[in-house]
């Protein structure tokens, strides 16, 4: 059965387009909740430390835990470290999207599975899974949404900046939805392409 990849830009509207795929009967998963759970990883802690500087480290009396605010100031202004970051997430996350999708298909051979991945182009991720889609929107739309989440300026633009362009991702996809409009606008694609996508997992 096909597995499927879900990225796009920050600002774009991933996470809806993914809850929509789940209304409509897929598996989904949001990787950065991986990601949430290999930053508890003791042995993920030290290796982040080591790496980006003991100032990314939160002491309590019984554990440490990880700034994620001064880890992200820290890779989106240098990206030698950013990358460095990804070399120690990154394959622990492909090794939760492969037993992941293991475990489902076999309790459901006929599963359709997608994984809401941001930088699934950039990690090189693209050749784990059958068919890619990416959500668009413009760079207008994509400013604004993260701005009401709370981020400047300054930090929506580096945070976008720090991506593959989307007009890229575009080119590289299977399917793209733009979610510039309404979410009935955007439902209506991932409809669309929910029923291509089951014509496949028929074959």
């Amino acid at each position: 059965m096909p597995t499927i990849g879900l990225t796009g830009n920050f600002g774009m509207g991933k996470t809806t387009v993914l809850a929509l795929f789940r209304k409509s009967g897929a598996y989904t998963f949001n990787i950065d909740k991986f990601v949430k759970e290999i930053l508890q990883e003791p042995e993920t802690i030290k290796k982040i430390a080591h790496s980006l500087g003991k100032n990314v480290l939160i002491k309590s009396p019984t554990k440490l835990s990880i700034n994620k605010a001064r880890v992200a100031k820290i890779i989106f202004n240098d990206s030698d470290k950013r990358k460095t970051l990804e070399k120690i997430i990154h394959p622990q996350v492909l090794k939760i999207i492969k037993a992941t999708r293991s475990e489902i298909l076999k309790k459901n051979p006929s599963a359709l599975i997608i994984f809401e991945i941001p930088l699934l182009f950039e990690a090189g991720y693209e050749k784990y899974f059958d068919k890619i889609i990416v959500v668009c929107c413009n760079m207008n739309n994509a400013i604004s949404r993260l701005v009401k989440k709370g981020f400047s300026l300054d930090e929506a633009y580096k945070r976008l900046r720090a991506q593959m362009p989307i007009t890229k991702k575009k080119k590289l996809a299977d399917f793209v939805i733009t979610n510039n409009y309404d979410i009935e606008n955007t439902g209506k694609q991932v409809r669309r392409i929910f029923e291509n996508l089951k014509q496949l997992r028929s074959r």
